[in-house]
């Protein structure tokens, strides 16, 4: 199983955040760095994956709304995919609120 731990407490930007997951995730270079594109990558990992998800605190904070819906990705994802496990940090991040 690969294991991949990703640290997203320094993200400062968007793109940053795009970037990070391209170069830790090994995505393509044809990664379109957005959440379609991400999802999309997500979704075709064909390996047993399991990622670490650390996020910053949450804060309200355009940066933060857009980590919201990185993990949301995640976790959507995650249910499409058999293959893939995502784990946050925050232990109540790991359940999504009905």
């Amino acid at each position: 199983m690969r294991k991949v731990l990703l640290d997203l407490n320094p993200a400062k930007s968007v793109e940053w955040i795009h970037e990070y997951l391209k170069f830790e995730l090994e995505f393509d270079d044809y990664y379109g760095n957005n959440l379609d594109a991400l999802y999309d990558q997500l979704t075709s990992i064909g390996e047993d994956t399991c990622l670490g998800v650390f996020c910053p605190p949450k804060e309200d904070t355009k940066l933060s709304l857009y980590l919201a819906k990185v993990k949301k990705v995640m976790r959507d994802a995650e249910q499409e995919n058999p293959r893939l496990c995502v784990i946050f940090g925050d232990m109540e991040e790991n359940y999504e609120e009905e």
